[in-house]
C-alpha cells in the first residue's frame, strides 16, 4: 500500500503538515524519561547528605551549603553554555554532551574516596544537569508541529516533577541495603540509557541545519520526522539564515529581541523562584506553632502538593493544544494568585483543610511558574537563537531560585507564618503577570512582521 507524498511549501510547512505521528510521541517519550532523570538527581544527592555528614563529619553550613550552592552555580553555567553551544554546534550534540556529563559525573562521585573529590565530581554533574533541560526543550521544540508545541513542551516538563517523587523512591529502597554509593551509580547509568537511544532514535533539528545550509542533512531529519514529507520539493535556501549565528548572545539584546529577553530573564527569574521557595520551605512552615502540623502530616500534605503539581502539567499540555497560550498562562498566574490567596486566609486551618487547600495549590501554582518560562522563550526567538535564547534564560531561573530562595528563609524566619509567606508570594506572581504582558505585546509587533523561515521556499518567479 502506498501513502500519497505530503508536501510542504515552507519549511515550517513541512514541519506541521501532517500533526503529530508517532515519530513526534517517540521523541517526546525519550527527552521526557531523560528529564525524569534530570529530576531524580536532585533527590538522589539531598536523600545521600545525612550519610555523607556520618561518614566524613560534614556541616550543614559547611561541606552541604557548599555543595548546594556550587550546584546551584554550575547549573547556570552549564545552561548558558549548552544554549549558544547548541546553536553553534547542533541540538542532539549538546544533549549527548550534557547528558554524558550529567551521567558520569554522578556515577562517578559514588567512587568518592573524601569530600573534595565528591564535591568535583557533583559540580561536573551539575553543569550537564544544568544543560539537559534547555537543549532538550530547544530539540523537542523544532521537532513538534507549531500547533502541538507550547502543550508537548509543557508536558516534558512534568518529567522533571515525576523524577523527583520516582528518586525519593529509589533512595528509600537503595539506601538502607545498599549505600549512597550504589544510588549515585545508579543515578548515573539511568540517563546514560537514555541518552543512548536518544543519540540512535532522536534527529537534529531541520529548522537550525536549514539556518546553516545544510541541505542534505535537513532533509534527512524531516524524513525521519515524517517520511511521507517529499523534502526534493522543498527549496531550503530561502531557510538560511546566517546573522543571528554570527552574534549570539549580543543578538538577544539587540533592538529586535531586547524587550523580549528583558522580559523572559524577568518571568524566569521569578518563576523558578517562585517554585523553588514553596518546595524549599513548606515544610518548615507547616511544622511552625501554627498550624502545628506533625512530620507525618507535614509530609502528606508535600507529597500531595506534588502529586497535584505534575497532573497539572499534564492538563496544561492538553488545554494549550485548544487555547490561545498567552491566554492560557495568564489564567495560569491568576488562579495560582487566588489559590495562594486561599491558602493565606486558610493556614490555621485543620490538617484535613489545610490537605485540600494546599493539594488545590499544587495543581495551580506549580502549573504558572513550572513549564511557562520554556514554552514562552521557545515562541520568542528564531530556531538559530532559540538554543542561546533557553540556555540564558534558565540562567537567570537558577540565579533566581537562589536569591528568591534566600529570600525566603527571611521571610520565613520573620514570624508571618504559612498564610503571610503565601501572602508575600503574591508579589512575585504579579512580576510574572506584568513580565507576561510584556511579552504578548512584543509578539503581537513580530509576528506583523514575516520571519525567515516562513518566506516560501519554492520560487514562483521564472
Amino acid at each position: 500500500m502506498s501513502t500519497k507524498a505530503l508536501t510542504g511549501h515552507t519549511l515550517s510547512d513541512a514541519i506541521n503538515v501532517g500533526g503529530l505521528n508517532w515519530r513526534h510521541w517517540l521523541f517526546f517519550g525519550l527527552l521526557f524519561f531523560l528529564f525524569v532523570t534530570d529530576g531524580m538527581d536532585a533527590t538522589i544527592v539531598s536523600h545521600i547528605f545525612p550519610s555523607l555528614i556520618a561518614e566524613w563529619g560534614l556541616s550543614v553550613g559547611g561541606g552541604i551549603s557548599i555543595v548546594v550552592t556550587g550546584g546551584f552555580i554550575f547549573m547556570g553555567i552549564g545552561a548558558l553554555i549548552s544554549g549558544r553551544l547548541s546553536d553553534a554546534l547542533g541540538r542532539k550534540v549538546v544533549l549527548i554532551a550534557a547528558g554524558l556529563l550529567f551521567a558520569i559525573g554522578t556515577g562517578l562521585g559514588g567512587t568518592s574516596l573524601d569530600f573534595n573529590m565528591f564535591m568535583t565530581w557533583r559540580f561536573l554533574a551539575c553543569l550537564g544537569v544544568g544543560a539537559v533541560l534547555p537543549t532538550g526543550v530547544a530539540l523537542l521544540s523544532d521537532l513538534i508541529p507549531g500547533k502541538q508545541r507550547a502543550a508537548m513542551v509543557a508536558a516534558s516538563y512534568a518529567g522533571l516533577g515525576i523524577g523527583t517523587s520516582l528518586g525519593a523512591v529509589l533512595a528509600g529502597f537503595v539506601l538502607p541495603t545498599l549505600g549512597w554509593q550504589t544510588l549515585m551509580y545508579l543515578g548515573g547509568i539511568l540517563p546514560l540509557i537514555f541518552i543512548g537511544l536518544i543519540w540512535l532514535i532522536i534527529p537534529e533539528s531541520p529548522t537550525l541545519l536549514a539556518h546553516k545550509g545544510h541541505h542534505g542533512r535537513a532533509r534527512h531529519a524531516l524524513r525521519r520526522i515524517n517520511p511521507q514529507i517529499n523534502v526534493e520539493n522543498i527549496d531550503l535556501v530561502g531557510a538560511e539564515i546566517s546573522s543571528h549565528s554570527t552574534r549570539g548572545m549580543k543578538q538577544l539584546l539587540t533592538a529586535t529581541f531586547r524587550r523580549t529577553t528583558i522580559a523572559l530573564w524577568l518571568f524566569a527569574f521569578f518563576s523558578l523562584g517562585t517554585q523553588m521557595v514553596i518546595v524549599q520551605y513548606l515544610p518548615l512552615l507547616l511544622q511552625q506553632p501554627s498550624p502545628g502540623m506533625d512530620t507525618a502530616q507535614s509530609s502528606t500534605i508535600f507529597a500531595l502538593y506534588g502529586f497535584a503539581s505534575v497532573l497539572s502539567m499534564l492538563l496544561l499540555g492538553s488545554v494549550l493544544v485548544k487555547l490561545p497560550m498567552y491566554r492560557t498562562v495568564a489564567a495560569a498566574i491568576t488562579l495560582a494568585a487566588l489559590t495562594a490567596i486561599l491558602v493565606s486566609v486558610t493556614s490555621d486551618a485543620s490538617f484535613g483543610t489545610l490537605l485540600i487547600t494546599l493539594t488545590a495549590a499544587g495543581f495551580f501554582i506549580p502549573a504558572a511558574v513550572g513549564p511557562t518560562r520554556n514554552m514562552l522563550t521557545v515562541e520568542a526567538y528564531p530556531a538559530d537563537l532559540k538554543g542561546t535564547g533557553l540556555g540564558v534564560m534558565e540562567l537567570y531561573a537558577r540565579l533566581g531560585s537562589a536569591g528568591l530562595g534566600a529570600a525566603g528563609g527571611v521571610v520565613a524566619g520573620a514570624g508571618i507564618g504559612l498564610g503571610g509567606f503565601f501572602l508575600v508570594l503574591l508579589v512575585p506572581l504579579g512580576i510574572l503577570g506584568g513580565s507576561l504582558g510584556v511579552l504578548k505585546r512584543s509578539q503581537q509587533r513580530k509576528t506583523k512582521q514575516p520571519r525567515a523561515e516562513e518566506k516560501p521556499l519554492v520560487n514562483s518567479q521564472t
